[in-house]
C-alpha cells in the first residue's frame, strides 16, 4: 500500500507530530561479547557502545566511544528556552521522528518575523533542527523560509540557508551557546529575502532548468520535469517554487522532502547568482518575446 504524501507545511497554525514522540529515555551502554557456556565471563568490545531506548530496550545504534549522546528532547528544550524571551509567539512547529526514534527533525516557524518578497507574497523565517542517534547525520540547526502564499518550505543547502551550527556527535557540542544566539542568526533571514527578490528579477529558459535536476534522484527528477513543463515558470523564483512545492507537499517521507529541499537550495544558489550562467538564463529580449 502506498504511503500518504507528507505535508511539511501542515503546522501553519498549530504544532504537529508525525512518527514517534521525541521525549523517550535513551542511554549509551558498553557492549560485551557473551561467550557460549561454559567459556567464561563476558568481555567488553573496546571503543564501541550501544545507544539504547530504555522504554523499549531497542538498540538504536552501535557507535564509537567518542560519540556524545545528546537526547532529542534536550535540543528541543534548549531551542524553546532560547525562543521564549524573544516575544515572537506564536511559534508553530512540526516534529518528524522515524527509525524507531533514532532520527528526529523539527521545524519551527516565526510568522511574526515575516517579510515581503514582493507585494502580497510574504515569507517568514523557519528553523530546521536535526538530531540522530545512529550516526546517519549530524546535529544541526539551519535557517530557512516559509512562504505563506503557497505554504512552501525551504531549508538547508548552505549559503543563505545556513546559520546556527552543524556538529558531529563527538567532543563538545556548543548547543547552549548557539541557541543563546538565536535572535542574531534569525536576523540573517534578510539574506534569504534578498536572494528571493533577486530571483524574482531573473528570467529563465524552462528547458534549460532540466539541467538543474541532474543531481536529483531519477524518479523525482522525472516528476519535477513534468511540473516545470506544466507551470512554465518565467523567473528563477517561479521555478524554485515549483521544486519547493513538490518537496513540501507531494513526497511521502520527511527524509525525502528535506533532501529535495536541500538540493533545490544548493542548486539554485549555485546557478542563480548576480551573473547567472548563460545556459540557464534567457536574455531579457528573449523572455519578453
Amino acid at each position: 500500500m502506498s504511503r500518504t504524501p507528507i505535508d511539511l507545511s501542515s503546522h501553519i497554525n498549530r504544532s504537529v507530530t508525525r512518527g514517534h514522540p521525541a521525549n523517550f529515555p535513551v542511554v549509551s551502554r558498553p557492549i560485551e561479547v557473551v561467550p557460549e557456556a561454559p567459556a567464561g565471563a563476558p568481555h567488553p568490545i573496546p571503543n564501541r557502545k550501544a545507544i539504547v531506548r530504555e522504554d523499549t530496550g531497542d538498540v538504536l545504534a552501535v557507535v564509537s566511544d567518542r560519540y556524545q549522546l545528546v537526547p532529542h528532547q534536550r535540543i528541543l528544550d534548549l531551542v524553546d528556552a532560547a525562543i521564549s524571551p524573544l516575544d515572537i509567539s506564536p511559534v508553530p512547529r512540526g516534529l518528524f521522528v522515524d527509525r524507531r526514534g533514532a532520527r528526529m527533525r523539527a521545524l519551527y516557524k516565526f510568522p511574526t518575523l515575516s517579510k515581503p518578497v514582493v507585494p502580497g507574497d510574504a515569507i517568514c523565517p523557519c528553523l530546521k533542527i536535526q538530531n540522530t542517534y545512529d550516526g546517519s547525520s549530524r546535529i544541526s540547526i539551519v535557517i530557512g523560509a516559509f512562504r505563506f502564499v503557497c505554504t512552501n518550505l525551504a531549508v538547508g543547502g548552505g549559503g543563505a540557508f545556513a546559520g546556527g551550527f552543524v556538529s558531529i556527535h563527538a567532543g563538545e557540542i556548543p548547543i547552549e551557546r548557539v541557541t543563546g544566539q538565536l535572535a542574531s542568526y534569525l536576523a540573517g533571514f534578510d539574506a534569504i529575502v534578498d536572494l528571493y527578490r533577486e530571483w524574482c528579477e531573473i528570467p529563465v529558459n524552462p528547458p534549460a532548468l532540466i539541467e538543474l535536476l541532474q543531481g536529483f534522484p531519477k524518479s523525482h527528477a522525472e516528476t519535477l520535469t513534468l511540473r516545470l513543463a506544466e507551470r512554465n515558470p518565467r523567473t528563477a523564483f517561479d521555478a524554485y517554487n515549483v521544486l519547493t512545492s513538490y518537496a513540501t507537499h507531494e513526497t511521502r517521507r520527511a527524509r525525502i522532502a528535506f533532501d529535495l529541499l536541500e538540493r533545490a537550495n544548493r542548486h539554485f544558489q549555485h546557478s542563480f547568482v548576480a551573473s547567472p550562467p548563460a545556459s540557464i538564463v534567457n536574455h531579457a529580449a528573449t523572455a519578453a518575446g
